[in-house]
This record gives structure tokens, C-alpha cells and sequence, in this order.
């Protein structure tokens, strides 16, 4: 055996924190799609991030109640694929994670419909209630829009 057991036990729990970093994300994913806001919310930390589509937003309160209200009315499906998570610090970690989504909402009166690709790019840190996001930053590489053929 060449490693220590200390080297095997630091390497077993590198592995479960990033499998617990990816169920973090698909609940994130499956929580936004389902909008199950406070569940949602319960995922981010008190002092959240978040830059996307609709700019940024700062605090975990801010963030849900914009995402929420933005979403009320949206039907989205969001897709994640193979993440590139690395361990940052015994209680901290980032990722980037190729995305894709289809999205349907009003804006500013207007119907609209898109399919998105990009990435995710996320800061996650360990809390008393497990790992938790701090920060995403969404940027796209493609937006496509979607034309009913009824209108």
C-alpha cells in the first residue's frame, strides 16, 4: 500500500463532498423547475450571489424572491451535465457545470420561448446543515429562440 490511511480517509471524503456537491446541484435544478422556492432557498447561503440573465442579485431572501416572481408564471426545464468540481479548502469548493434550458415566460408583457446552453460557474462552502452555494454566475454560450408556429 502506498498511501497513509490518513492520505485514503482524505481522499474517501473528497469523494463524498463531491457527491454531495452534486446532489446539492440537482435539487437546485429540480427545486427551480418545480418552483419549490423555500426548499429552493434552503440550498444558498444567507448571503448568496447570483448573476444571471437578470443581472445580479446579492442575499438569499433577494435572490428567491426575484427568481421566484421572474419564474411564477415560466415554465423551465433545466438540464446539467458532467461537473468540474474541485475542492477549494477543508470546507469549501467551486464548479463549473455545462448547462441547458428550455424556457418559456412572459416578459414585460411579451411571450417568449428560448433553448440556452452554457455553464454555471459556482462557489460552494460546508455549513452545520451540509454544503450550501454561496455563489453562481450564469454565462451563456448560445441562446435560441423558440417560434410557436401558432403565432
Amino acid at each position: 500500500m502506498t498511501g497513509s490511511l490518513e492520505d485514503l480517509r482524505a481522499e474517501l471524503q473528497r469523494h463524498s463532498d463531491i457527491e454531495e456537491i452534486k446532489q446539492l446541484k440537482a435539487r437546485y435544478v429540480r427545486f427551480a423547475d418545480t418552483k419549490q422556492w423555500d426548499e429552493w432557498g434552503s440550498l444558498l447561503t444567507e448571503d448568496f450571489y447570483f448573476d444571471s440573465d437578470g443581472g445580479v442579485q446579492e442575499g438569499r431572501d433577494i435572490v428567491v424572491a426575484f427568481v421566484s416572481k421572474s419564474l411564477a408564471e415560466a415554465s423551465t426545464v433545466h438540464h446539467i451535465f458532467t461537473p468540474e468540481i474541485t475542492i477549494t479548502g477543508d470546507d469549501a469548493a467551486s464548479a463549473i457545470w455545462p448547462m441547458e434550458d428550455w424556457v418559456r415566460l412572459t416578459f414585460d408583457g411579451q411571450s417568449m420561448a428560448f433553448h440556452g446552453c452554457g455553464h454555471y460557474r459556482e462557489q460552494y462552502v460546508r455549513t452545520a446543515a451540509g454544503w450550501r452555494l454561496k455563489r453562481t454566475e450564469l454565462s451563456r454560450l448560445r441562446i435560441d429562440p423558440i417560434v410557436d408556429p401558432k403565432e
